[in-house]
Order: C-alpha cells, then structure tokens, then sequence
C-alpha cells in the first residue's frame, strides 16, 4: 500500500490544503483507500471526506448506505450519500445498466467539483482492475492501439493512486488494520462485462500464467 504515496508524489495527484472526496462503496478496495488517505492527511496536509452512491440496484443496497455512514462516522470522516435509480435512467436514456451507473456515479462526482465540496475525487481501481480494463478495451475491438489502461489521473480531478496496487496488498491492508467492508453481491453477476472479465476469464488466464496481470498491465501502458 506504500506504493500509493509514491504514485501520488510521483504523478503529482495532489497538492496541499486539497479535499479529497474518496468514492466509498463500503467494498474492500475504496474502504481500504478511505483509511489510508484519512490515515496519512496530516503527511500530505489534505483534507479527506467521503462520497457514497446508492445505486439502487439491489433491494438491500440502503445497508451498504448505512454502513459507509457509520464507519465515517465513528471515525471523523465527512461523508455524502446519494441514492439514483440506476434501472429507471437505464431505460430513459437507453443505456446499459453498466454505462447508466457510470453516468450517474459522474454526474455525483461533478455536482461535488462544481460546488467546490471536494478539489479532487479519489477512485481505489487497482492492478486487478486496470488489466480487466485492457481486456475489456481488446475485447470490445479497439486493437493494440486502443487497449490503453486507466490513467492515475483524468481530467485533473479524478485520481487513481491505487492502481499499482494488487489485491493481496489490499486484503493485507484490511486484515492488518481491521478494517470493515462489505462484499457487493452484484460483482458475482456475470451479465456484466466487467464482472464477466473478472470472475471468469481473468481466473482462468492467471491459472495458465500466474504472472498475467503484470503482463496486461505492462501492455497496456
């Protein structure tokens, strides 16, 4: 996890006295990025709240709401909720479930920036998911040209520290520290893509060549 340090000096991600606002769905990786920012503001003099969205996804999704609440709570943070009905935007605009959240969680993360709540928003993709991302672009067409990788930065607000960060590293950083979190059960439904790459194919990949993540993210930088 101290690779994040290094990428946000490196990549020059923040600057002193900015307000973070860190994307916390309560699963592993963003609570684990969450208490690692919060734990290290005074280090790099920034302020740390935190931004969840409920999208409305599944009958239970309010708990995950309550228990990102909590902790932030119990812990000094500042947090924002939010709650979208995902499948009704879907439908109006005709758009995949997968696109429809995305546009929502932006639209969030814009409204933020705009009324000067945060300077930028910290998103915990990591390893894992930068090369899910490359497949994902292969697979979709976009050929050697078009398989790209995330940016640790985007648009000089959305920031990625995480995203040479493995999984082991994070589940390490969770059990270490004690941290809670909760499992999405959406992540285990295969119709998206995504999660298609992830619990599937990437699985299979690794079994045959165990060092394939590296490898993908390598290619595709």
């Amino acid at each position: 996890m101290e690779n994040i340090l290094k990428n946000i000096k490196e990549h020059k991600l923040l600057k002193p006295g900015q307000v973070v606002a860190v994307a916390t769905s309560g699963g592993s990786d963003s609570m684990a990025l969450l208490h690692f920012l919060n734990a290290h503001k005074t280090e790099l003099d920034i302020d740390i709240c935190a931004v969840h969205i409920d999208h409305s996804l599944r009958e239970n999704s309010a708990e995950d709401a309550n228990f990102v609440m909590t902790y932030c709570k119990s812990h000094g943070i500042r947090a924002y909720k939010f709650k979208i009905d995902v499948n009704k935007l879907a439908q109006q605009k005709n758009l995949s479930i997968e696109t429809a959240a995305r546009e929502a969680r932006y639209g969030v993360f814009e409204a933020l920036l705009k009324k000067d709540v945060a300077d930028k928003i910290a998103i915990a993709h990591n390893q894992n998911d930068q090369a899910e991302t490359i497949l994902q672009n292969i697979f979709r067409g976009a050929g050697v040209q078009g398989a790209k990788g995330m940016d640790f930065q985007r648009e000089g607000v959305y920031i990625r520290p995480m995203l040479t960060t493995t999984k082991k590293a994070i589940l390490d950083y969770i059990f270490i520290n004690d941290i809670p979190y909760r499992e999405d059960q959406t992540n285990a439904d295969n119709q998206f893509s995504r999660n298609f790459i992830r619990n599937q194919i990437l699985p299979l990949i690794k079994e045959r060549w165990p060092n394939a993540v590296n490898s993908i993210v390598e290619f595709g930088k």
